[in-house]
């Protein structure tokens, strides 16, 4: 073959694999806004459309293969069990394209304001952050207290064990305080049950404006085939 022809036939071939990845980008641009407007219907507390990215590539191969390597949900805001998440960055590698479809592995990520804390607490208390702790400030018997709480990972919620107190500036045992104060800061929890099934809660890190979360699972059963 002369040098003109094997020029020629390169040109055709760069012309050929360039369409298919054309093609491969325009399906895979087609299905991540499909899903990112099907999952404003099918999330609820999902008010805006998320920025959703499907990686790996040829997409079309994962498809006919029945598995996309890695799907990124990114929106900023998601309300779960009436506490508003911001910021949330959902992680998916292994999503099945089939019907239920599931993750192999899923990752999320998100914050959580002060203000949204406390709303969720029971107990009527303004949550604050000193020294790496929430400060839930609130009263007894007309005094102020201020009780200082480490936040920690429970499953499918938020829970806090108490590290002290201080009764009206004075710093007090928790053995020492009236049972009627121990009893409203028992079990203090926040759940987050709006997670698919599968992810629980891994780590709960306090900030200077609320707490960073990061939920975890395995084989996680999501809501909707990202791939039709």
């Amino acid at each position: 073959m002369g040098t003109r022809a094997v020029v020629a036939t390169a040109v055709v071939l760069a012309v050929v694999v360039g369409g298919a990845v054309v093609a491969d980008g325009v399906v895979r641009d087609r299905a991540e806004a499909d899903l990112a407007a099907s999952l404003v219907d099918q999330v609820p507390g999902l008010d805006a459309v998320p920025d959703v990215t499907i990686e790996g590539f040829p997409f079309l191969t994962q498809v006919l293969g029945g598995e996309l390597d890695h799907v990124r949900i990114a929106a900023p805001a998601v309300t779960v069990d009436g506490m508003p998440l911001h910021d949330v960055v959902v992680d998916l590698e292994g999503v099945s394209t089939d019907s239920p479809t599931t993750a192999r592995l899923a990752t999320m990520t998100a914050s959580a304001s002060l203000g949204d804390l406390s709303d969720q607490l029971a107990m009527d208390a303004d949550l604050t952050v000193e020294d790496d702790l929430l400060v839930a400030t609130t009263s007894f018997l007309g005094l102020p207290v201020a009780v200082r709480l480490t936040p920690r990972p429970a499953g499918r919620a938020i829970e806090a064990d108490v590290e002290s107190f201080a009764l009206a500036g004075v710093t007090v045992s928790a053995e020492d305080l009236p049972s009627q104060l121990t009893d409203r800061l028992d079990g203090l929890s926040v759940p987050v049950d709006g997670l698919p099934a599968g992810m629980i809660l891994t780590a709960v890190d306090v900030t200077a404006s609320g707490v960073d979360l990061e939920a975890g699972g395995e084989d996680v059963v999501l809501d909707r085939t990202l791939a039709e």
